[in-house]
C-alpha cells in the first residue's frame, strides 16, 4: 500500500516506514505498531479493517451502547513502540451529523432533568421528615417550657408557704411552751401544800398518818392528824428501780408544808450522814437506810431538777436547790445563784 497523501488518524509522524492498515470508512491510515500488531501479520487478512473510532460510531447508533469495541482475537497483540491512538488532527471530518448531536443533547438534557427531578423529590422528602420533626420538637419545646414556668411558679409558691409556715411554727412553738410553762405552774401550784418522803421502807401492814405524824415528832414539828389532808404512796418513775415508792403528803396549809420542810432541813444540819434522817429514827424494821423530804414537784420540774443536778456534775456547780417549787443552782458558796427555767437555761451555763 502507497502512504502518499494518507491521513493519520494514530499519530502525527508522517514518515512513510513500516506498514500500516487503512479504516475502510474513514480511510485513515494507522501504523500497525501504534495499533500494536505485529508485523507478521496478513494485511490481506484485514483489508475490511475499521479503526476503533468508526467501530464505536457504529456500535453506538445500531445498539446506543457505550461499550468499547473488541479487537480480533486472532490478531497477535505486542508491547507498544509508539504512542497510541492520539489526538486526531485538526483536518480530521467528523463522522457525526448535527442531527446525532442534538438527539444526544436532548438524551442527555433528559436524563440529567429525570436526575435532578428525582434528586428533587429525594430532597423535598428529606426536608419535609426535617421540618415535621422540627415541628415536633418545638411542640415538646413549648410544652416543656410551660411545665418549667409552671413548676418554676409553684416552687415560688412553695417557697412563700414554707416562709409563712416556718413563721406560723415559730408563732406556735412559741405559744406551745407559753401553755406548757403555764401548765406546769399550774400543777406545781397544786402540789404547793405537798411534800414528798422519799426512801421511806414499805411494809405490807402500814399507817402512812400515823407514820407522817412520828416523822415529824422526830424533826421537831408536830403535825397533827388534821393538818395532814392526804397521805398516799405513788408509782414509781422507774419501774424497775429498787427504791421502795414515794409518800406524798398534802397538808391542811402551805404554811405547815413549809416549817415541815424546814424542820427537816435543821434536823440534818450539821450531822454526818449516818446521823441524818433515817429508818432507825422511825424504828423501822430492817436495814437502816437514808430517808428524804423534798417539795413535791411536778414531773416537768422534776426531770428538770434532775438535770439541773447532773449538769452541776458535769460543770463543778457545787448547790442545787428547790425553794416553792423553783430550781437554783450557785457555783460556789459566795457566786450569785441562778434560776433554771428551762433546760435551755443548762445549756448555756459556763
Amino acid at each position: 500500500m502507497s502512504f502518499t497523501n494518507k491521513i493519520l488518524g494514530c499519530c502525527e509522524d508522517n514518515n512513510d516506514s513500516g506498514d500500516f492498515l487503512e479504516c475502510v470508512v474513514c480511510r485513515k491510515a494507522y501504523h500497525l505498531d501504534c495499533l500494536s500488531l505485529s508485523k507478521d501479520v496478513n494485511l490481506e487478512d484485514l483489508s475490511e479493517w475499521e479503526c476503533p473510532l468508526c467501530t464505536t460510531q457504529r456500535h453506538k447508533e445500531s445498539n446506543n451502547d457505550n461499550t468499547p469495541v473488541r479487537f480480533n482475537p486472532n490478531v497477535t497483540i505486542r508491547a507498544c513502540k509508539r504512542q497510541a491512538l492520539q489526538s486526531p488532527p485538526s483536518t480530521a471530518p467528523t463522522t457525526l451529523s448535527e442531527g446525532d448531536i442534538q438527539n444526544m443533547f436532548k438524551e442527555l438534557t433528559l436524563k440529567i432533568s429525570s436526575k435532578i427531578d428525582s434528586l428533587s423529590t429525594s430532597i423535598s422528602s428529606e426536608l419535609k421528615m426535617v421540618k415535621e420533626e422540627m415541628t415536633d420538637m418545638r411542640t415538646s419545646m413549648d410544652f416543656m417550657n410551660s411545665k418549667f414556668e409552671s413548676l418554676l411558679q409553684e416552687h415560688e409558691e412553695t417557697k412563700k408557704a414554707m416562709v409563712e409556715i416556718q413563721k406560723e411554727n415559730s408563732i406556735l412553738k412559741s405559744s406551745v411552751n407559753d401553755l406548757n410553762m403555764r401548765i406546769n405552774a399550774l400543777e406545781q401550784n397544786a402540789r404547793s401544800s405537798n411534800v414528798e418522803i422519799q426512801c421511806l421502807p414499805e411494809q405490807k401492814t402500814e399507817n402512812l398518818t400515823q407514820i407522817v405524824t412520828q416523822l415529824g415528832a422526830v424533826i421537831g414539828c408536830p403535825a397533827s392528824q388534821d393538818q395532814i389532808i392526804h397521805c398516799s404512796r405513788v408509782a414509781k418513775m422507774k419501774p424497775n428501780s429498787s427504791r421502795p415508792r414515794s409518800v406524798i403528803v398534802q397538808f391542811a396549809s402551805m404554811r405547815t408544808r413549809d416549817e415541815f420542810l424546814a424542820a427537816s432541813i435543821n434536823f440534818n444540819r450539821n450531822k454526818s450522814n449516818h446521823e441524818k434522817l433515817n429508818s432507825s429514827h422511825l424504828a423501822l424494821k430492817g436495814e437502816k437506810t437514808a430517808i428524804f423530804i423534798t417539795e413535791h414537784l411536778s414531773p416537768t420540774n422534776k426531770m428538770l431538777h434532775a438535770a439541773a443536778r447532773s449538769t452541776a456534775k458535769e460543770k463543778g456547780y457545787k448547790h442545787v436547790w428547790v425553794r416553792n417549787g423553783k430550781i437554783f443552782m450557785r457555783k460556789t458558796d459566795g457566786s450569785n445563784y441562778i434560776l433554771v427555767r428551762d433546760l435551755n437555761a443548762l445549756k448555756d451555763l459556763k
